[in-house]
């Protein structure tokens, strides 16, 4: 398995992942989320982002991606300053789950983090999605906030 981060040529075989990862999140909360294409316009605007990356699990083809986005903490007067990665989504292909490969993803989002001198890594992961929180875990990841939700 070889990694890189994503070129517009990429762009295709990620809205195919992201269709995945949209289902799947449709599946697990079909109250929040709809299977929908990701928007070109935010694919390209990460691409070419100095602040995050799409980083790309390939063998023969792209069998996964994470994609990565350094942020600040908020200039509020309670928050420590500092700088952190955020996960903003992870897809693997289902032919390839099972094989490590979400894994050596968020390795691979470790360390695009630390070269650039994040503090952390941060994500969010629906509560239902047991299989994914176990990797997290399994990783080291804590829990340290929920978000709660009630329809009114």
């Amino acid at each position: 398995m070889k990694f890189r981060r994503a070129v517009r040529e990429d762009i295709g075989e990620i809205q195919a992942l992201y269709h995945i990862l949209f289902q799947e999140m449709a599946a697990l909360q079909p109250e929040y989320f709809k299977e929908t294409p990701q928007d070109v316009g935010f694919l390209e605007q990460a691409i070419e982002s100095e602040e995050a990356d799409i980083l790309l699990a390939e063998e023969e083809r792209i069998i996964g991606f994470v994609y990565v986005h350094q942020q600040a903490a908020p200039f509020f007067g309670c928050f420590i300053p500092h700088v952190y990665t955020y996960v903003m989504d992870i897809a693997v292909l289902p032919s390839a789950q099972g094989q490590g490969v979400g894994r050596s993803l968020m390795e691979e989002a470790e360390g695009w983090a630390k070269a650039r001198g994040s503090d952390h890594l941060e994500l969010d992961v629906l509560c239902q999605n047991e299989r994914a929180i176990a990797m997290y875990e399994g990783l080291g990841y804590e829990e340290c906030k929920k978000t709660m939700r009630k329809r009114v």
